[in-house]
């Protein structure tokens, strides 16, 4: 896989071999989760889905920041107490992952939950000679860390930077110094500690929950490209800093962003879609696919064009399965076939997780399964099954469905009144397909049906 530490691609292996320790920086809730994230938390649901199909036992672990500057400012505009507003989207982004399908994490894990922890990681800091304190909190001084910047390459702030969080104060010894401990201001949540009354900085809370789990080092870590700088320098800063062990993490994985109509997604710009309403204008596998059929290190442009051709493609596949038979016993050349299919498959998912390539491998292999002529038995359904239990975005269900041959056969019946041009005939086949929840599609390869609207 890619590492973003070395900017090469790397084989991977983890520190204890067959055990993999993964974390990926989850949401701050202080509203609905968007796009953007279903984006990122798909793509990396199917990193540990792999990974466990290659036979690694891993934990998979998210965060999820539940104090911070945008949920205490979003419960003031709201008139909630920052907590109650914490757990309500937490609630709401635990649905909208579990109606994605992205059932890959062991473990979320709170913030809140983990003040001790992030009490002690500071303490180590400050013993360490790595923090020092002002009126407004505990800063970490970058002067004391000179490998800071070796993620991103940079050390300095830039406008055009997603996420900062780097905390102003004028008494700061480094521009880029940032907040460990927030010392606590009126009306604010706070916890009673020895660093003083306060609130945790945003970065400490993710190096205490990943010490307190998995120690001071793990396998991998993931986030969106915009947490790059200077989230995770500030990650690697803490924990290296404060434990003294080099690197905190072996691997890092950055998805590329989404952007809408050409533009990056935001509220002011108008272009801002939650998961729950992308979920109520088109299906979990479609969205899950149009995910998917992207490499996770590229932008993606998401609009109604896209959407469409992830309903098409997905869609050959189900039809496709529908024609399976897994009790039928293929000929040599069609076991081939899907042997090879499935060797190139993997290989592309081997291959710094292409998942493009890999799509591109299974439409080549339907593609040449359809002409030969023969019945795709066995082979292909150990195939789509491995793909499915990977990518989780096709109703493989649909082909085993006990009216499956009843509609194969009014659709055969139906291309033969068309071509008799008995076209009133042909219609109320539709139509009675149409009732009964069928949609169909003629196209150049034949006819497609699917239950439900496009």
């Amino acid at each position: 896989m890619f590492n973003t530490l070395t900017r090469q691609v790397e084989p991977f292996e983890p520190m204890e071999p067959g055990v993999v320790r993964m974390f990926v920086c989850g949401p701050t809730v202080y509203d609905r989760s968007h796009i953007g994230h279903a984006k990122t938390y798909t793509q990396f649901d199917l990193v540990a889905r792999l990974l466990r199909k290659r036979g690694y036992a891993v934990t998979y672990v998210q965060n999820l920041t539940d104090i911070d500057d945008k949920i205490i400012r979003r419960a003031a505009e709201l008139g909630v107490e920052a907590g109650e507003l914490a757990d309500r989207f937490v609630g709401s982004y635990l649905e909208d992952m579990a109606a994605l399908g992205n059932t890959s994490v062991d473990r979320f894990l709170r913030a809140t939950d983990h003040i001790k922890q992030i009490v002690a990681q500071i303490e180590q800091l400050i013993d360490r000679g790595h923090a020092y304190r002002l009126d407004d909190g505990w800063y970490f001084d970058l002067s004391t860390f000179p490998d800071y910047g070796k993620l991103s390459g940079r050390t300095e702030v830039k406008e055009e930077d997603a996420v900062s969080r780097v905390d102003e104060n004028a008494g700061k010894r480094n521009a880029g110094d940032f907040a460990l401990w927030k010392a606590r201001k009126p009306g604010e949540p706070y916890w009673a500690t020895e660093l003083g009354e306060g609130r945790p900085g945003w970065h400490v809370e993710d190096t205490a929950i990943t010490e307190a789990v998995f120690g001071p080092q793990y396998d991998l870590h993931g986030g969106a490209v915009d947490l790059i700088f200077p989230h995770h320098e500030a990650e690697i800063a803490q924990m290296e800093a404060a434990s003294g062990k080099v690197p905190l993490v072996r691997y890092w994985m950055h998805t590329g962003l989404l952007r809408v109509e050409g533009r990056k997604m935001g509220k002011s710009l108008g272009n801002f879609q939650t998961i729950g309403e992308a979920l109520a204008a088109t299906d979990a596998r479609t969205l899950r696919y149009a995910f998917l059929s992207h490499h996770y290190r590229s932008s993606m442009e998401i609009n109604a064009a896209v959407l469409e051709n992830s309903r098409g493609a997905r869609r050959r596949v189900e039809n496709f399965a529908r024609l399976v038979d897994p009790a039928h016993a293929d000929s040599p050349a069609a076991a081939e076939l899907a042997d090879r299919a499935r060797a190139e498959f993997d290989a592309r998912l081997d291959d710094d997780v292409d998942t493009p390539g890999a799509l591109a491998v299974l439409f080549d292999y339907i593609r040449a399964q359809n002409r030969s002529g023969e019945t795709p038995g066995r082979a292909a359904h150990e195939f789509l099954t491995d793909v499915e239990d990977l990518f989780g975005a096709f109703a493989l269900d649909t082909a085993q469905a006990p009216d499956a041959v009843e509609i194969d056969q009014l659709l055969a019946d139906r291309r033969a009144l068309r071509a008799e041009r008995r076209f009133a005939e042909a219609d109320a086949i539709r139509d009675g397909l149409q009732a009964r929840g069928i949609s169909i599609e003629d196209t150049a390869d034949g006819t497609r049906w699917w239950v439900g609207e496009r």
